[in-house]
């Protein structure tokens, strides 16, 4: 069965309601992709320490705010003014949890490789290896053409550009996704009983082929839906066919 469309909002009392289009900032409501749910319930105010849970709460809505304001208004118009209006907290609130705007925007980061990660994962969980990887081809590169997948990408470049060390936020995020998909291959081939020689450089094949083609698709403008859709299917059979190919004879 073909998973639920990830464009689809999860209810939130933090967003506009059906009566308001945008909030005081201008934040459309329904603008964020929605990679996984967030608490329907605000942060109810008590005395003394927080929970455990309390706490991640409160700093999952500071980042799905942080996310809204940045894909509303850019880099430009960030500010923790507008963070802190938008999720309803105080800018105190907002610096106990995290002391600058580099610290905020790393968690960010982190947070939407995560949930675009899990969201991965989840698709094509019930198929055959080589359809999951169909759909999974699909899904990342509408992603990358996606806004959000454009603010990601930003994200990433911004973050290298400001904190300058070697080891980039780039290098993380790609070895992060060789890791995942390695995962995912090596639990497919093996319930398909598909023998997959080095599965690190096939893992890193596959992202360096759906990197590639959003890059050559988006200056050819060959960005459609059925587009998309038609290459992934290509991709994935001549991608197959090779594994197989380099499999080890008996």
């Amino acid at each position: 069965m073909r998973p639920s469309d990830p464009n689809l909002q999860h209810p939130s009392k933090d967003r506009p309601s059906a009566a308001s289009a945008t909030d005081e900032d201008g934040i459309a409501a329904g603008s964020r992709i929605d990679l996984a749910p967030v608490s329907a319930d605000p942060i109810a105010v008590r005395r003394g320490r927080p929970s455990i849970a309390e706490a991640e709460a409160l700093s999952g809505r500071i980042l799905d705010a942080s996310w809204d304001i940045l894909l509303a208004g850019g880099f430009e118009n960030f500010t923790f003014d507008r963070v802190a209006r938008h999720a309803h907290i105080g800018k105190a609130t907002m610096y106990s949890r995290f002391p600058g705007k580099i610290e905020l925007m790393q968690a960010l980061l982190m947070r939407r490789i995560e949930q675009r990660a899990m969201y991965l994962r989840q698709q094509g969980s019930d198929l055959q290896v080589e359809a999951a990887f169909r759909l999974r081809a699909e899904v990342v590169v509408k992603m990358l053409f996606s806004p959000d997948g454009v603010m990601v990408e930003r994200l990433i470049d911004w973050l290298d550009q400001e904190i300058g060390e070697s080891q980039t936020m780039r290098a993380n995020a790609y070895r992060n996704a060789i890791e995942s998909i390695s995962d995912m291959l090596t639990n497919g081939a093996e319930e398909a009983g598909l023998v997959v020689p080095d599965i690190d450089l096939a893992a890193r094949l596959w992202i360096e082929g759906l990197i590639g083609h959003a890059r050559l698709a988006s200056t050819e403008g060959a960005s459609s839906p059925a587009e998309i859709e038609r290459w992934a299917s290509d991709y994935t059979r001549f991608y197959f066919a090779g594994l197989r190919a380099m499999a080890p004879t008996p």
